[in-house]
């Protein structure tokens, strides 16, 4: 775990001095791969600081049906919603690999945040994206679903993608069918998307590897070019 976090995190945004202090919240915490940290519905309230690793969050529709909602990684809050209106859980946390970690008290965060306003501001505006992001992928509905699943690419390249030799690819373990479903499609319908997608050289994928992303460039070209 170094000590560059990553600039669109919690404490990528932070200063200095406010980051020191968020990262002596609560205690530490490590969880194995496949967890789950956090069960939708639960009131229990805690939010947990991610340091090292990812989680993926995600909910159960009306019809049973589990997806992806979205995926944090180093330098991450998450669990905070219940924690400051003490609510249900609207979402679930499940670690993709080992995650270290603060667990933070609920009472504990709230009294933080009541005193540190630089926090709480960078807090809304990770909220804002968020919902903006989901505003997209609402507007994109119509899209063909290989450009949709193109435009989630490119969303999580940005916000956690790694450069190697061979291309882009994520930092954290994720199958075709949860990339897919953060734009709301089925698993039949995330097959296709990607059959389209390598058929076009866009991406590579292999249950070892994951998803590979030889050339962001024909990724973007791809995802603005759907017809």
């Amino acid at each position: 775990m170094g000590d560059t976090w990553p600039s669109r995190s919690l404490l990528g945004r932070l200063t200095e001095g406010t980051r020191r202090l968020v990262l002596a919240l609560g205690a530490p915490v490590t969880y194995p791969a496949n967890h789950l940290v956090i069960r939708e519905g639960d009131r229990d309230g805690f939010a947990v600081l991610v340091l090292d690793g990812a989680v993926k969050v995600v909910a159960t529709d009306a019809g049973g049906d589990t997806g992806l909602l979205a995926v944090k990684g180093r330098g991450d809050l998450v669990g905070e919603m219940a924690a400051l209106d003490g609510k249900p859980r609207s979402a679930g946390v499940v670690t993709t690999g080992p995650v270290d970690g603060r667990r933070i008290p609920p009472d504990e965060l709230t009294r933080f945040l009541s005193r540190h306003d630089e926090v709480l501001v960078e807090l809304v505006r990770i909220g804002n994206e968020q919902l903006r992001w989901a505003n997209e992928l609402r507007r994109e509905m119509s899209l063909p679903a290989g450009a949709r699943v193109a435009r989630v690419l490119l969303h999580l390249v940005g916000l956690h993608g790694l450069h190697t030799p061979r291309g882009w690819a994520l930092g954290y373990p994720l199958t075709k069918i949860e990339l897919a479903s953060i734009a709301g499609m089925k698993p039949r319908t995330a097959e296709k998307a990607f059959s389209e997608l390598r058929t076009a050289g866009v991406v590579e994928t292999s249950p070892r590897r994951g998803v590979l992303i030889p050339d962001l460039g024909r990724l973007h070209d791809f995802a603005d070019s759907p017809a």
